[in-house]
């Protein structure tokens, strides 16, 4: 795992991925997430920043999304009760 402490990203693609950030800085980046190794994001701030789901990620949302607009109430119950256990 790449470790970032204290770095500033401006107007580059950062992918989530395998990597470790802390107090750093995101300036109008592309933050791209594919859901193939954890990461960590602790303290960091994001200002002009466009988030992108990849691979197995953006097979995840596109699940998700199915489930709430295709499956009835059944499917929209799932969904929310997923992000209400996330929130916990």
């Amino acid at each position: 795992m790449t470790k970032y402490v204290s770095s500033r990203f401006e107007d580059v693609n950062i992918e989530l991925d395998g990597n470790h950030f802390e107090n750093c800085n995101f300036l109008n980046c592309v933050i791209v997430y594919k859901g193939m190794s954890p990461f960590n994001l602790i303290g960091c701030s994001f200002s002009g920043c466009k988030w992108k789901f990849d691979g197995p990620a953006s097979n995840t949302i596109h699940f998700l999304k199915t489930m709430y607009k295709d499956m009835g109430p059944f499917g929209r119950q799932m969904v929310e009760a997923t992000f209400e256990n996330i929130k916990k």
